[in-house]
């Protein structure tokens, strides 16, 4: 199999249409405010402002900016660690937790239905393979 020729191919398909809904929708579940919110959600609603930097690949400046902003919303709050405190914890509010909850159930229902339109083995094998691409991130760095 000509893997380039594949490639190429791919790349051209993606360049001449438009990203899919599903693609815009879950894009913005992965965008600044909105990865941080969904990030501490899915670690127990708190983390080290270090730690969401290295899961969701931005600088701590960049963090540090996305917290700022996320705190004035009241949507988290930073304490200082009880063990270190050097360090912050960052919190989701129940303002926090009630937005990404939301945003989430919408995002579920507009995926199912994709999905759905997909029919069952093709949806499989799209979830299958974003999974693995996921796992494959290496490969990009």
């Amino acid at each position: 199999m000509d893997y380039y020729k594949l490639a190429d191919q791919l790349i051209d398909l993606r360049a001449k249409a438009p990203r899919t809904k599903i693609d815009r929708s879950i894009s913005q579940m992965g965008q600044g405010e909105v990865f941080v919110l969904n990030y501490l959600s899915a670690n127990g609603n708190e983390a080290y402002p270090k730690d969401i930097s290295k899961a969701v690949k931005l600088t701590t400046a960049r963090i540090a900016a996305i917290l700022k902003s996320l705190e004035a919303q009241e949507l988290i709050t930073k304490t200082k660690d009880s063990l270190d405190h050097r360090q912050a914890i960052v919190k989701l509010t129940e303002k926090g937790i009630t937005l990404v909850g939301e945003r989430r159930a919408a995002l579920l229902q507009s995926t199912a239905k994709i999905l759905e339109a997909l029919g069952e083995e093709d949806a499989k094998a799209y979830v299958r393979i974003q999974e693995k691409l996921i796992n494959l991130e290496n490969i990009w760095k």
